[in-house]
């Protein structure tokens, strides 16, 4: 199917990392990266399975996530360092 985007709990998860999946911040986060790759397919007139499988769209996405909408796309370094 083109142009479907999960936005919610209707993504495919496994029983295993579906207790993440669950938390409300996270919920809200894939409904808010869904409209913003809808936004972003209209503007540059690219379906949304292309930005995923094309390395430069992908990247400028991504970009934008991070510069104009803030989004945090991986686990801060001290996190993910910090012995436990």
């Amino acid at each position: 199917m083109e142009n479907l985007l999960a936005g919610n709990k209707n993504i495919g998860t496994t029983h295993i990392t579906n207790g993440c999946y669950r938390l409300h911040p996270v919920e809200w986060n894939i409904g808010e990266a869904a409209g913003a790759l809808a936004g972003y397919a209209i503007r540059t007139g690219d379906p949304p399975r292309a930005v995923r499988n094309d390395a430069k769209l992908l990247a400028d996405f991504q970009q934008l996530l991070i510069d104009t909408l803030g989004f945090q796309l991986g686990w801060p370094d001290d996190i993910r360092t910090t012995r436990r």
